[in-house]
């Protein structure tokens, strides 16, 4: 299981996977269906109760508005 940590670190060097996580956001919003499943394929060690933070950080990020 992989953290939010090692997951940031493999964006940073990672083609596909930034390509994945720019799909996500292309509609400057991230679902909780979307979340989920990109939690489960990439077996990431976080809960649906974090996706609040996550969508805060995002937004401080500039990620989405």
């Amino acid at each position: 299981m992989a953290t939010i940590e090692e997951l940031i670190k493999q964006y940073e060097t990672d083609p596909e996977l930034k390509a994945e996580v720019e799909k996500i956001l292309e509609d400057q919003k991230i679902t909780i269906g979307e979340f989920m499943g990109f939690v489960k394929k990439h077996d990431v060690e976080i809960s649906l109760s974090d996706f609040p933070k996550v969508i805060q950080e995002a937004k401080d990020a500039g990620l989405i508005k």
